[in-house]
């Protein structure tokens, strides 16, 4: 939540004018995580947590707002899903168009099959100095090559029936979130090296936690990434109509 923080108030702080996507992934994390801990704390400290004497229940309490506040996490997901997917979304549709024209359009074709043909064998370039992070680094832009294959395939199965696709976007909204604080976490183990404000233990228990962080980010993205083609999306919606389709025919007195 540090990483992301930083680096956020700096986009904004630099004038940047376009930093919407990574508010609203700095806040969909963020939030989320801290009702984690939250609850965590809350579990760990039993019964004696309700108790009005200790802080616990407030913080449940004020945690809980911030998922909701300030945008919905479920709605700001969609958003980050949208917005991020975009791009793509109009480099599909103006292939979609010069298919039907392809010899007027053949340097346009040909680009985005180069491109195509790159993406599968390159995995984008993460550099870092730390050599004990070259994997970590690895590891980050395969999931980044991950995810733009798997958003390329889902703009072209359902085109604009995506919009209303809302576990799908869900999915990618959480990767690409996964994919920017994992990048922000590697950029500050990166730099732990030169923080002379450290001591070496508490460098190395940064070091540590940040790694642990960026493995079981790949995990979840690897996980999101499978479920977008092998989910249950559709029994649960059924079953959602079903039972809202009962109450309406059946309301209470």
């Amino acid at each position: 939540m540090e990483c992301c923080t930083y680096q956020t108030a700096a986009l904004v702080d630099a004038g940047d004018d376009d930093f919407m996507l990574e508010t609203a992934m700095l806040k969909v994390f963020s939030t989320d995580l801290l009702w984690q801990i939250v609850n965590d704390t809350i579990q760990i400290h039993g019964g004696k947590a309700y108790f009005t004497n200790e802080p616990f229940e407030r913080m449940m309490r004020d945690a809980r707002i911030n998922m909701i506040g300030e945008g919905a996490n479920d709605v700001l997901r969609v958003f980050i899903a949208l917005v991020g997917m975009r791009d793509v979304g109009l480099e599909l549709e103006g292939i979609l168009a010069a298919l039907h024209n392809p010899w007027g359009q053949v340097s346009q074709l040909w680009r985005f099959t180069a491109r195509q043909v790159a993406s599968v064998l390159a995995i984008p370039e993460v550099e870092v100095k730390s050599a004990g992070l070259e994997t970590d680094a690895v590891g980050l832009g395969r999931a980044t090559r991950s995810l733009g294959r798997n958003v390329q395939k889902l703009l072209a199965r359902y085109k604009t029936d995506v919009l209303d696709r809302q576990h799908h976007l869900a999915r990618i909204a959480d990767v690409a979130t996964e994919l920017y604080v994992s990048a922000q976490v590697l950029r500050q183990l990166d730099a732990l090296p030169g923080d002379r404000s450290l001591t070496t233990n508490e460098r190395r228990v940064q070091l540590f936690t940040g790694r642990y962080y960026l493995a079981s980010a790949r995990r979840r993205i690897r996980q999101n990434l499978r479920a977008l083609w092998d989910n249950d999306d559709n029994l649960g919606d059924e079953l959602a109509n079903r039972m809202l389709g009962s109450e309406t025919e059946s309301p209470h007195p």
